[in-house]
């Protein structure tokens, strides 16, 4: 009697989107290279034959040659086609570097880590990967020392979009293991070809149950455009803001964590001239009378990334790397990694009217006109009757190390603190916010108010002080002629919960558009 135990295997599977077709899952350049590994009723597994070469740094680094050292990619991928529930699924298991064969544009978005958030308890997480919305698309990884709650992971559930994570999950069918779950689901199971359909079928079955909206409902606030109508009018939107320059909410930036210390400078062409970072009106000029006539135009350029040595060490399609906020009836999308995501309507509307009811400040400020922020600082100080500049005016906190912040740009004897900053990303203004309620923090500490005193030259803070006497005003440049600034929809994410934050503390808070030229 043989009674070893089966050897478990590590696999990752993608559920592919339902409108695709078995003989058209791999990409077209490769696809007369594919080669027949296995095959059955169900499965159909291609690979594509290894190449064998040495390694790129056995010559650049130790200048030698050796036939002993060989380096080799396994590119295979295998399809199951199940019926569940009168529906034909398809499901993609890659190995090797075999995920590289298949078309971006065939994956199911979140299919793991929906698997993943409902087979899991909210306390059993190891890592998650999170791309701020509210900031630059800055993409994430924090890990814990141990399995934790998600409570203590450092992210924002109403502006993060949770890209992955990492959990043990205690359910027999994954064995007890670690699951990865993105777009694709990764776990360490005891299953193979001959025994793996059943896990597929309770994978998906997983993929489709709503336990996860309990606890992690906020994972609908953003989701992946998937109508091809909708995409091309997205498309549309961004070419016609593009070819007229409108920059304001859109961008390029580098669509991965990447080791920046390897990368000398960018480039559009492999022979161009490089920078040292991705513009997109430079990105721009590249194309005749500086016009786009098409979304595919931009898929088929490339951004490259060079080395010290002039040696190409990253590429991606030049549509990954653009970055965008877009408004279409009152609907807010924005687009990063190379697809469009939508807003949830009942998301939306709740921080519309959230925005809307933002107090403004009363106070006339003058135009910003072709000045910088702090020529703006020091103009506006001139023309308010009893304030003082603070702009670059730090304040040592008392802290560890010994770190200084700014209590604020401009400060009134009617004990208004106001902030300004250029509302031209979500950047921008969310170090505008981040200033605001650090210098809210530490007003409330005697020792920073006494210091704060002594740079103003007056005793501005009382004794006693509270904290419903001050007013926090975040004023934003703009080109906009309005009474309410015109900010990105995740800006108005981010304030939402940072006004909260500073009304919980006593302060009251106002806003106020500052018209820029």
């Amino acid at each position: 009697m043989n009674d070893k135990k089966k050897k478990s295997n590590k696999i990752s599977i993608y559920l592919l989107k339902e409108e695709v077709e078995m003989d058209n899952l791999i990409k077209e350049e490769l696809d007369t290279r594919k080669k027949i590994l296995y095959q059955n009723e169900t499965c159909v597994t291609y690979y594509i034959e290894s190449n064998l070469n040495r390694p790129n740094w056995l010559k650049s680094y130790f200048n030698i040659d050796n036939d002993e050292l060989i380096q080799s990619n396994a590119k295979v991928i295998s399809f199951y086609k199940l019926n569940i529930d009168n529906k034909n699924v398809i499901f993609a298991i890659p190995f090797g570097n075999g995920k590289s064969l298949l078309k971006e544009d065939v994956i199911e978005d979140q299919f793991g880590l929906k698997v993943l958030l409902n087979s899991v308890d909210i306390k059993s997480f190891r890592q998650i990967q999170t791309i701020d919305c509210g900031k630059n698309f800055k993409s994430s990884s924090e890990q814990l020392p141990k399995i934790g709650s998600l409570d203590e992971f450092v992210f924002d559930i109403n502006s993060d979009l949770m890209r992955k994570a990492v959990a043990k999950c205690e359910d027999e069918k994954f064995c007890g293991n670690m699951i990865t779950g993105g777009d694709v689901i990764s776990v360490t199971v005891p299953y193979d070809v001959n025994d793996i359909n059943d896990f597929l079928i309770f994978c998906y079955k997983r993929y489709k149950e709503k336990k996860y909206l309990e606890n992690f409902s906020w994972i609908d606030n953003i989701k992946e455009v998937k109508s091809k109508k909708e995409k091309e009018i997205l498309n549309e939107k961004l070419i016609e803001k593009i070819n007229n320059k409108d920059f304001e909410f859109v961008w390029m930036a580098v669509p991965e964590n990447i080791s920046w210390e390897n990368v000398k400078n960018f480039k559009f062409y492999k022979k161009d001239i490089g920078w040292d970072d991705i513009e997109i009106q430079e990105f721009v000029k590249k194309f005749p009378n500086e016009k786009i006539n098409n979304f595919e135009e931009i898929k088929n350029r490339s951004v490259y990334a060079f080395s010290n040595d002039d040696e190409e060490t990253y590429s991606w399609p030049a549509h990954k790397c653009i970055m965008a906020e877009i408004q279409i009836d009152d609907r807010a999308y924005c687009y990063n990694g190379g697809k469009w995501y939508k807003i949830n309507k009942a998301f939306s509307t709740e921080i519309e009217q959230y925005y809307e009811t933002i107090p403004l400040f009363e106070k006339e400020f003058p135009l910003c006109e072709n000045m910088l922020e702090k020529e703006y600082n020091k103009y506006l100080c001139h023309e308010l009757s009893n304030s003082y500049l603070m702009d670059c005016n730090l304040i040592e906190t008392g802290g560890i190390g010994h770190s200084n912040i700014e209590l604020c740009d401009v400060l009134t004897k009617d004990k208004e603190l106001i902030h300004i900053k250029r509302g031209e990303s979500s950047s921008y203004l969310s170090h505008l916010f981040n200033q605001a309620r650090v210098s809210s923090d530490f007003m409330q500490d005697e020792k920073f108010r006494i210091r704060a005193n002594k740079k103003i030259g007056i005793n501005y803070f009382c004794n006693t002080f509270n904290t419903n006497n001050y007013t926090i005003v975040l004023g934003i440049i703009t080109k906009k002629k309005s009474e309410r600034p015109k900010i990105p929809f995740f800006s108005k994410v981010t304030i939402k919960y940072v006004i909260q934050d500073l009304i919980r503390k006593g302060y009251k808070v106002k806003i106020k558009n500052i018209i820029g030229k």
